[in-house]
């Protein structure tokens, strides 16, 4: 993990085991995505966490690879926007993730209801670049 991705991580409750290599090949086998480097580095060490994020305590929880397979079946909005990848969300209606197909602003935000790929709003180009977005209430 980087040290800034360390820093904007460090008010949330991280899980102290990581996902398997095993694991994780088979969730992306399951989902038949491939999940984003930066994510998989981050599930490699910590399977999920929550808590808050930047000044404003924005509310965050890092899904384990476990809920990410179950949101991927489970969510319509993964269904209304196809590629899209989740894998957190604010505890309520925003979901944040991954969309493949987009040149620039792969990592973003989508209503959890959302009704097709026009609600998805990039915000960065990584992780670390989306959760500091999110920190700064972008």
């Amino acid at each position: 993990m980087t040290p800034g991705l360390r820093a904007l991580l460090a008010d949330l409750r991280l899980a102290d085991e990581g996902a398997s290599e095993d694991a994780l090949a088979a969730a992306e086998g399951e989902m038949d995505c491939e999940l984003p480097k930066d994510v998989k580095e981050l599930l490699r060490e910590h399977d999920g966490g929550e808590g808050t994020l930047g000044p404003r305590k924005r509310s965050l929880q890092l899904w384990s690879l476990q809920r990410i397979r179950a949101e991927c079946d489970a969510q319509e909005v993964t269904r209304a926007v196809p590629g899209l990848v989740l894998f957190a969300s604010d505890g309520g209606s925003e979901g944040y993730g991954w969309l493949p197909r987009l040149r620039k602003g792969r990592y973003g935000r989508i209503p959890l209801l959302a009704a097709g790929a026009h609600e998805f709003e990039p915000l960065a180009d990584s992780l670390e670049g989306l959760l500091s977005a999110l920190a700064e209430d972008r």
